[in-house]
């Protein structure tokens, strides 16, 4: 290859490399509060379901229920353990985004006891089962002694959606619904209530 072939070769890499680098998209990235609300979509998402858990938790925790349950008891805390909550909704909920707050709150307070949940308790179970096998003696868990839960958190996510007939607005109403039952009578010691009402408009 000559000096000219050369000098083509390098000015044609090159000629390439400004086109790839032209055709790549910019991006910025930017951090911000999570606790934020931006209101980007009409769907249920983390703003709201943040909405939903600081309601339930200050509620939960302004209600007699649990000075009832510790009069009742001896002064024993209620133990709680996380069930299902319901999606009935059209949208992707993960009811996470607020069960494992609440979960929190109610056991940062001092006044309940948490206990692991059923899809929890499988990866417990399997490391206690090993270390009958594998841990030192000393430090061998007992099976078959597991806390067990005075009272199951359950609920469900409804909505109701509307449209206008020309297309430009919509409203969607959401409604979280979270109760307390008693395992052992079935019986309802908390329910809490959380609605959350979004509209849309389309102004093109």
């Amino acid at each position: 290859m000559n000096r000219f072939s050369a000098i083509a070769v390098l000015a044609l890499t090159g000629a390439i490399g400004m086109t790839l680098t032209a055709c790549e998209k910019s991006q910025r990235i930017d951090r911000v509060d999570p606790t934020e609300v931006l209101d980007y979509q009409v769907q249920f998402d983390e703003d709201d379901a943040r909405e939903v858990a600081q309601a339930m938790i200050t509620d939960a925790l302004s209600r007699p229920w649990i000075d009832n349950w510790l009069a009742d008891s001896g002064g024993k805390r209620p133990t709680v353990i996380v069930g299902n909550v319901l999606n009935n909704t059209s949208d992707y909920i993960d009811s996470g985004l607020f069960t494992v707050a609440f979960e929190r709150d109610l056991l940062n307070s001092g006044r309940v006891a948490i206990v692991a949940s059923s899809s929890e308790r499988t990866d417990l179970r399997d490391e206690r089962q090993q270390g009958q096998d594998w841990s030192r003696p000393e430090t061998v868990k007992k099976m078959a002694y597991e806390l067990g839960a005075d009272l199951m958190l359950i609920g469900r996510i409804s909505e109701n959606r509307e449209k206008h007939r020309n297309k430009k607005r919509a409203i969607r109403f959401y409604q979280v619904a979270l109760e307390l039952i008693d395992i052992e009578s079935n019986q309802k010691v908390w329910i809490g209530l959380h609605e959350i009402e979004k509209r849309q408009k389309n102004i093109n």
